[in-house]
Protein backbone atom coordinates (compact mmCIF):
# COMPACT_ATOMS: atom_id res chain seq x y z
CA UNK A 1 0.00 0.00 0.00
CA UNK A 2 3.01 2.48 0.62
CA UNK A 3 4.53 1.82 -2.79
CA UNK A 4 0.79 2.68 -4.39
CA UNK A 5 0.41 5.98 -2.48
CA UNK A 6 3.78 6.56 -3.31
CA UNK A 7 3.34 6.08 -7.03
CA UNK A 8 -0.32 7.74 -6.71
CA UNK A 9 1.30 10.75 -5.55
CA UNK A 10 4.11 10.95 -8.23
CA UNK A 11 1.25 10.65 -11.13
CA UNK A 12 -0.15 13.37 -9.28
CA UNK A 13 2.42 15.59 -8.97
CA UNK A 14 2.84 15.10 -13.09
CA UNK A 15 -0.87 15.88 -13.60
CA UNK A 16 -2.06 12.44 -14.23
CA UNK A 17 -5.38 11.86 -12.27
CA UNK A 18 -5.27 7.99 -10.69
CA UNK A 19 -8.38 6.31 -8.82
CA UNK A 20 -7.16 3.71 -6.58
CA UNK A 21 -9.45 1.82 -4.30
CA UNK A 22 -8.42 2.92 -0.53
CA UNK A 23 -11.17 1.34 0.81
CA UNK A 24 -10.50 -1.06 3.41
CA UNK A 25 -13.56 -2.64 4.06
CA UNK A 26 -15.32 -5.80 2.73
CA UNK A 27 -16.31 -6.13 -0.86
CA UNK A 28 -19.92 -5.64 -1.63
CA UNK A 29 -21.47 -5.93 -5.28
CA UNK A 30 -22.48 -1.94 -4.97
CA UNK A 31 -18.67 -1.60 -4.30
CA UNK A 32 -17.61 -3.55 -7.11
CA UNK A 33 -19.80 -1.74 -9.44
CA UNK A 34 -18.14 1.55 -8.43
CA UNK A 35 -14.64 -0.25 -9.27
CA UNK A 36 -15.77 -1.18 -12.47
CA UNK A 37 -16.95 1.99 -13.73
CA UNK A 38 -13.75 3.41 -12.46
CA UNK A 39 -11.96 0.66 -14.46
CA UNK A 40 -14.32 1.77 -17.35
CA UNK A 41 -13.60 5.67 -17.76
CA UNK A 42 -10.02 5.40 -17.45
CA UNK A 43 -7.55 5.55 -20.27
CA UNK A 44 -5.26 2.95 -18.50
CA UNK A 45 -5.35 -0.29 -16.36
CA UNK A 46 -1.98 -0.28 -14.15
CA UNK A 47 -1.75 -3.78 -12.07
CA UNK A 48 0.77 -3.89 -9.32
CA UNK A 49 2.14 -7.31 -9.41
CA UNK A 50 3.00 -8.86 -6.13
CA UNK A 51 2.45 -12.08 -4.32
CA UNK A 52 -0.45 -10.76 -2.59
CA UNK A 53 -2.33 -9.12 -5.87
CA UNK A 54 -1.73 -12.29 -8.23
CA UNK A 55 -2.96 -14.22 -4.95
CA UNK A 56 -6.65 -12.08 -4.87
CA UNK A 57 -9.37 -13.14 -6.06
CA UNK A 58 -10.90 -9.57 -5.99
CA UNK A 59 -7.74 -8.21 -8.38
CA UNK A 60 -8.53 -11.28 -10.72
CA UNK A 61 -11.58 -10.08 -11.04
CA UNK A 62 -10.62 -6.48 -11.78
CA UNK A 63 -8.15 -7.87 -14.35
CA UNK A 64 -10.72 -9.37 -16.20
CA UNK A 65 -12.90 -7.13 -16.30
CA UNK A 66 -10.54 -4.63 -18.05
CA UNK A 67 -9.28 -7.01 -20.51
CA UNK A 68 -13.41 -7.58 -21.29
CA UNK A 69 -13.24 -4.08 -22.35
CA UNK A 70 -10.37 -3.63 -23.92
CA UNK A 71 -8.55 -1.71 -21.55
CA UNK A 72 -4.94 -0.40 -22.45
CA UNK A 73 -3.53 -2.40 -19.48
CA UNK A 74 0.50 -1.54 -18.08
CA UNK A 75 1.81 -4.10 -15.86
CA UNK A 76 4.24 -2.63 -12.66
CA UNK A 77 6.61 -4.98 -10.98
CA UNK A 78 6.85 -4.44 -7.15
CA UNK A 79 7.73 -7.59 -5.85
CA UNK A 80 9.02 -10.78 -7.46
CA UNK A 81 6.74 -13.50 -8.18
CA UNK A 82 6.66 -16.46 -10.31
CA UNK A 83 6.14 -16.27 -13.62
CA UNK A 84 3.48 -19.09 -13.75
CA UNK A 85 1.47 -17.50 -10.95
CA UNK A 86 1.16 -14.21 -12.58
CA UNK A 87 -1.92 -14.05 -14.80
CA UNK A 88 -2.18 -14.78 -18.03
CA UNK A 89 -4.08 -11.71 -19.46
CA UNK A 90 -1.14 -9.21 -17.35
CA UNK A 91 1.66 -11.63 -18.12
CA UNK A 92 1.80 -11.10 -21.82
CA UNK A 93 2.37 -7.46 -21.42
CA UNK A 94 5.49 -5.68 -21.32
CA UNK A 95 5.85 -5.28 -17.30
CA UNK A 96 8.03 -2.22 -15.84
CA UNK A 97 10.05 -2.90 -12.59
CA UNK A 98 9.61 -1.07 -9.81
CA UNK A 99 11.77 -3.71 -7.39
CA UNK A 100 14.64 -1.62 -6.91
CA UNK A 101 13.52 1.46 -4.81
CA UNK A 102 16.97 3.07 -5.87
CA UNK A 103 15.95 3.79 -9.63
CA UNK A 104 12.18 4.76 -8.73
CA UNK A 105 12.66 8.22 -10.66
CA UNK A 106 14.21 6.68 -14.06
CA UNK A 107 11.36 3.83 -13.99
CA UNK A 108 8.74 6.66 -13.11
CA UNK A 109 9.66 8.37 -16.16
CA UNK A 110 9.20 4.84 -18.47
CA UNK A 111 5.85 4.58 -16.98
CA UNK A 112 5.02 8.28 -18.07
CA UNK A 113 6.49 6.87 -21.13
CA UNK A 114 3.96 4.14 -21.65
CA UNK A 115 1.31 6.04 -20.33
CA UNK A 116 1.30 8.83 -22.88
CA UNK A 117 2.25 6.54 -25.64
CA UNK A 118 -0.78 6.85 -28.43
CA UNK A 119 -2.83 8.73 -25.59
CA UNK A 120 -5.40 10.38 -27.91
CA UNK A 121 -6.12 7.03 -29.22
CA UNK A 122 -6.85 5.68 -25.75
CA UNK A 123 -8.79 8.52 -24.72
CA UNK A 124 -11.01 7.72 -27.57
CA UNK A 125 -11.63 4.51 -26.57
CA UNK A 126 -12.21 5.81 -23.03
CA UNK A 127 -14.82 8.16 -24.60
CA UNK A 128 -16.84 5.65 -26.87
CA UNK A 129 -16.61 3.14 -24.17
CA UNK A 130 -18.10 5.67 -21.60
CA UNK A 131 -20.89 6.44 -24.20
CA UNK A 132 -21.44 2.98 -25.01
CA UNK A 133 -22.18 2.02 -21.58
CA UNK A 134 -24.50 4.67 -20.87
CA UNK A 135 -26.24 3.62 -23.88
CA UNK A 136 -26.53 0.16 -22.55
CA UNK A 137 -27.02 0.70 -18.97
CA UNK A 138 -30.30 3.26 -20.23
CA UNK A 139 -32.00 0.03 -21.94
CA UNK A 140 -29.90 1.18 -25.66
CA UNK A 141 -32.60 4.40 -26.10
CA UNK A 142 -31.95 6.16 -28.90
CA UNK A 143 -31.74 9.37 -27.26
CA UNK A 144 -28.57 8.04 -26.16
CA UNK A 145 -26.82 7.07 -29.53
CA UNK A 146 -24.47 8.93 -31.58
CA UNK A 147 -25.04 11.87 -33.73
CA UNK A 148 -23.17 14.31 -36.62
CA UNK A 149 -19.77 14.43 -35.93
CA UNK A 150 -19.50 12.29 -33.00
CA UNK A 151 -20.42 9.75 -35.20
CA UNK A 152 -18.00 10.17 -38.03
CA UNK A 153 -15.22 10.47 -35.83
CA UNK A 154 -16.24 7.36 -34.38
CA UNK A 155 -16.19 5.44 -37.26
CA UNK A 156 -13.06 6.69 -38.57
CA UNK A 157 -11.88 5.53 -34.95
CA UNK A 158 -12.85 2.20 -36.04
CA UNK A 159 -11.80 2.05 -39.44
CA UNK A 160 -8.44 2.28 -38.63
CA UNK A 161 -8.26 0.12 -35.40
CA UNK A 162 -6.82 -2.89 -37.18
CA UNK A 163 -3.01 -2.34 -35.98
CA UNK A 164 -3.98 0.03 -33.04
CA UNK A 165 -4.36 -1.06 -29.69
CA UNK A 166 -6.79 -0.90 -27.54
CA UNK A 167 -9.54 -2.24 -30.18
CA UNK A 168 -13.10 -1.83 -30.01
CA UNK A 169 -14.90 -3.47 -27.80
CA UNK A 170 -18.16 -5.94 -29.31
CA UNK A 171 -20.10 -3.04 -27.55
CA UNK A 172 -18.68 0.03 -29.07
CA UNK A 173 -19.08 -2.20 -32.36
CA UNK A 174 -22.80 -2.47 -31.35
CA UNK A 175 -23.49 0.92 -30.02
CA UNK A 176 -21.77 2.81 -33.52
CA UNK A 177 -23.94 0.66 -35.68
CA UNK A 178 -26.93 1.51 -33.89
CA UNK A 179 -26.05 5.02 -33.94
CA UNK A 180 -25.50 4.53 -37.64
CA UNK A 181 -28.63 2.91 -38.12
CA UNK A 182 -30.50 5.36 -36.31
CA UNK A 183 -29.37 8.45 -38.21
CA UNK A 184 -30.04 6.83 -42.06
CA UNK A 185 -33.07 6.11 -40.92
CA UNK A 186 -34.29 9.81 -39.69
CA UNK A 187 -32.17 11.01 -42.82
CA UNK A 188 -34.65 8.75 -45.15
CA UNK A 189 -37.42 10.22 -42.98
CA UNK A 190 -36.64 14.02 -44.01
CA UNK A 191 -35.54 12.92 -47.64
CA UNK A 192 -39.10 11.53 -47.57
CA UNK A 193 -40.64 14.70 -46.08
CA UNK A 194 -38.63 16.90 -48.01
CA UNK A 195 -39.88 15.15 -50.89
CA UNK A 196 -43.69 15.38 -50.03
CA UNK A 197 -43.59 18.72 -49.18
CA UNK A 198 -41.92 19.29 -53.11
CA UNK A 199 -45.11 17.49 -54.58
CA UNK A 200 -47.55 19.24 -52.38
CA UNK A 201 -46.06 22.70 -53.72
CA UNK A 202 -46.18 21.49 -57.41
CA UNK A 203 -49.63 20.16 -56.81
CA UNK A 204 -50.62 23.53 -55.65
CA UNK A 205 -48.66 25.25 -58.57
CA UNK A 206 -50.10 23.21 -60.92
CA UNK A 207 -53.37 23.51 -59.36
CA UNK A 208 -52.97 27.61 -59.52
CA UNK A 209 -51.69 27.62 -62.69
Amino acid sequence: KDFVRKLGDALIVRNRKAWIDWKDIPLTAEWQQEIFRNIDSADTFLFVISPDSVASANCCREIDHAVENHKKMVPILYRSVAADRIPEAVGRFQRIDFDLDDYFESTFEALITALDTDLEWTQAHTRLLTRAKEWEHKGKDRSFLLRGTDLRDAEQWVAKSADRNPKPTMLQSQYILASRQSATRIEHIVIAAVAAAFLVAVGFAVYAF
